[in-house]
């Protein structure tokens, strides 16, 4: 006779399953964040982010064309570097994060962070830890760039 009770290996995986299992985190963006509107549905704005971030010179360190996310790697100003850090200058290394999500008639909202680590103690959250650039920033200026070369493509 067969119990109908699940077991601990059957729970693991259902509770996985119930889970987003994606990459776009579950956090909201940083409420200083920037929101665009362009006509384009979020796999192609993601890849055209992608498109416009390496030509800066950074790579992404995540991306879900099908979730409507990228994420940056951390990208050094000074020395054009991606997935490094300079724990001396952490204002200088910036991390772009993009949430596309869809909107009526094939529009996508872009909500967009740029942001540098405020802190590296490791007592604080990773999500604690980052801050918004300041407008004028160099970092804000390569978040205008890629937006403006997304809105050239799709226009808005």
């Amino acid at each position: 006779m067969r119990l109908a009770f699940p077991t601990l290996s059957g729970l693991i995986l259902l509770g996985a399953g119930c889970a987003s299992g994606g990459l776009r985190p579950s956090y909201e963006p940083l409420p200083q964040a920037r929101v665009d509107t362009v006509n384009a549905l979020p796999p192609a704005v993601v890849q055209e982010i992608n498109s416009r971030i390496n030509t800066e010179n950074m790579r992404p360190q995540w991306s879900s064309p099908d979730e409507g996310f990228l994420e940056s790697q951390w990208f050094n100003l000074v020395t054009q570097e991606s997935g490094v850090t300079d724990r001396a200058n952490p204002d200088r290394v910036i991390l772009l994060r993009f949430f596309v999500d869809p909107l009526e008639g094939g529009k996508s909202r872009i909500t967009s962070e740029v942001v540098y680590k405020r802190t590296t103690d490791p007592s604080v959250l990773p999500r604690d830890q980052e801050m918004m650039v300041p407008a004028g920033h160099p970092g804000d200026q390569v978040l205008q760039r890629v937006l403006r070369g997304v809105k050239e493509r799709f226009g808005r």
